[in-house]
C-alpha cells in the first residue's frame, strides 16, 4: 500500500472555482436515524436502520468511476458499530469498481503494523481503520490536505498568532476525550503544547506550558480547561461565540476548499474515490461533490 500527504495551498489561494456537469441526484432516507444518503445513477443497497453515518454515493460516471464518502464519527473504539458499517461499505466499493481506486482519509498517515482491523482502530481510530482496509486491498491512501505549516501560516495572516497557537492546542485537547484509552489530560496538554514548538518561527514566539496556561486565563478566565463540553463548544466551527470558534471555522473552510480541489483533480484523472472524513466535512462538501458528473 502506498501512502502520501498532499501539501501546498496554491490551489486554495488561487481561488479557482471548481465546475463540473451536474449529476442526476436522488436523496434516500433510512428510518430511525434520519441521516440522508445521496446517490446518483447507482443502485443503493439498503443500509441498517441503526447506522448513524451519512453516506454520499456518486456514480458511475460514463467512464465507470464511483465516489463513496463515509461521514465518520471520530473515535478509536473498535466496538463502535460505525466501523462495521465502514467495512461493509468498503467491500461494496471494491465489488462495484474495476478502474484505479484511491482512498482519502482525515488525519495523519501511519505505518500500519497491527495484525487486525480492531487493533488498528484502537491505535489510530478511523484513520487506522481506513489504512488497514486499504493495505489489505493494496490501494493508495492519501490525506488530501494542506500541510500543517501552510495552515498555520495562512491563519496567522488573518488572526493573532497567539490565538492561532492556542486554537491548535485546544483542537488537539478536544480530541483527547474521544479516545477510548487515554493518558492523563495534563500529559495530553503538555504533548499538545510541545507539538506547536516546531511552528515557533511561524508564530513569532515559542509556545510553552506557562504561556498556554496564561493564554487560557487571558481568554477564558477561571474556566476549567479539562471540560469536555467547553472544549467541544469553542472548537466547533459552526459557532461564532469566541475567537477560537472563528479561527476553527476559517481553518475548516481552508481545509474543505483544498480537499475539494484534490477530489476534483483525482476524479478528473479517472480514479474511483473512497473518502473517510468527519460528518461535518461531508455536509459542507456534498453539494459541490454532486456536480462531479
Amino acid at each position: 500500500m502506498s501512502v502520501r500527504r498532499l501539501s501546498g495551498l496554491q490551489r486554495l489561494v488561487d481561488g479557482r472555482r471548481l465546475t463540473a456537469h451536474t449529476a442526476s441526484v436522488g436523496i434516500g432516507w433510512y428510518a430511525a436515524a434520519y441521516h440522508p444518503i445521496f446517490y446518483a445513477n447507482i443502485n443503493v443497497s439498503v443500509l441498517e436502520k441503526s447506522q448513524e453515518n451519512p453516506v454520499l454515493k456518486i456514480g458511475p460516471s460514463p467512464a465507470g468511476q464511483v465516489l463513496y464518502f463515509f461521514g465518520i464519527r471520530h473515535t478509536n473504539n473498535p466496538a463502535d458499530a460505525q466501523f462495521s458499517h465502514l467495512e461493509q461499505l468498503w467491500k461494496e466499493f471494491l465489488d462495484i469498481t474495476n478502474n484505479e481506486r484511491i482512498i482519502f482519509i482525515e488525519g495523519a498517515i501511519h505505518t500500519i503494523t497491527p495484525s487486525s482491523y480492531e487493533d488498528s482502530i484502537r491505535q489510530h481510530g478511523e484513520a487506522g481503520a481506513s489504512q488497514w482496509l486499504a493495505r489489505e486491498a493494496d490501494i493508495v491512501v492519501i490525506c488530501p490536505e494542506p500541510n500543517e505549516e501552510e495552515q498555520r501560516k495562512s491563519l496567522c495572516t488573518l488572526f493573532n498568532p497567539e490565538v492561532v497557537a492556542y486554537t491548535m492546542i485546544i483542537q488537539n485537547l478536544a480530541g483527547w476525550f474521544r479516545h477510548a484509552t487515554q493518558s492523563s489530560f495534563d500529559k495530553a496538554a503538555v504533548r499538545s503544547v510541545k507539538r506547536e514548538i516546531k511552528f515557533s518561527e511561524i508564530y513569532g514566539f515559542m509556545p510553552d506550558d506557562v504561556w498556554f496556561r496564561n493564554q487560557h486565563v487571558k481568554l477564558f478566565g477561571e474556566q476549567p480547561l479539562e471540560d469536555k463540553n467547553f472544549l467541544n463548544s469553542i472548537s466547533d466551527p459552526r459557532k461564532d461565540d469566541t475567537q477560537i470558534n472563528t479561527v476553527v471555522s476559517a481553518r475548516t473552510k481552508m481545509r474543505n476548499e483544498f480537499i475539494l480541489s484534490v477530489i476534483a483533480e483525482t476524479w478528473k484523472s479517472g480514479k474511483s474515490i473512497f473518502i473517510v472524513y468527519g460528518k461535518g466535512h461531508l455536509a459542507a462538501l456534498a453539494q459541490e461533490l454532486r456536480k462531479l458528473i
